[in-house]
């Protein structure tokens, strides 16, 4: 009778210990791209020193910098900018305007469906402090 009981407790060790959740052969996770959730097309409210405007942006991943996107269409003008992305966060460093002027700013990503984006345009001598909010 201890034989049967040693060898069923000794089965039951295997079967238990085989069932044992091994980690090294799971597979990686994949990390998800924080630009992801930008990429489309946003209406854009935005409130300029001038008046308020409102516009159509197309927000696409950077094909050179895995942390940054382009923002077609930036300010109403014929112009891209480049932003990086943190997390939430957007940073518009100082860059050039096309030919027209500069800009920089930053901004936050609100949730599934607004951006909320602060920044300065130096157009000539005149300095355009601008609010915009962009939407899905």
């Amino acid at each position: 009778m201890k034989k049967l009981f040693y060898i069923t407790t000794a089965i039951t060790v295997l079967l238990i210990s085989s069932c044992a959740s091994d980690k090294k052969d799971d597979p990686i996770p994949e990390a998800t791209d924080a630009r992801e959730k930008l990429v489309g097309y946003w209406s854009v409210v935005e409130n300029t020193t001038s008046g308020q405007n409102t516009h159509t942006v197309n927000i696409i991943k950077s094909t050179t910098n895995s942390s940054e996107i382009i923002i077609n269409n930036y300010s109403s003008l014929p112009v891209s900018v480049r932003a990086s992305v943190s997390n939430n966060n957007l940073t518009i460093p100082f860059q050039q305007l096309g030919n027209l002027g500069f800009t920089k700013g930053s901004g936050v990503f609100n949730g599934t469906n607004s951006i909320s984006l602060a920044y300065t345009n130096t157009i000539s001598t005149t300095v355009d402090t601008c609010t915009a909010i962009y939407t899905k």
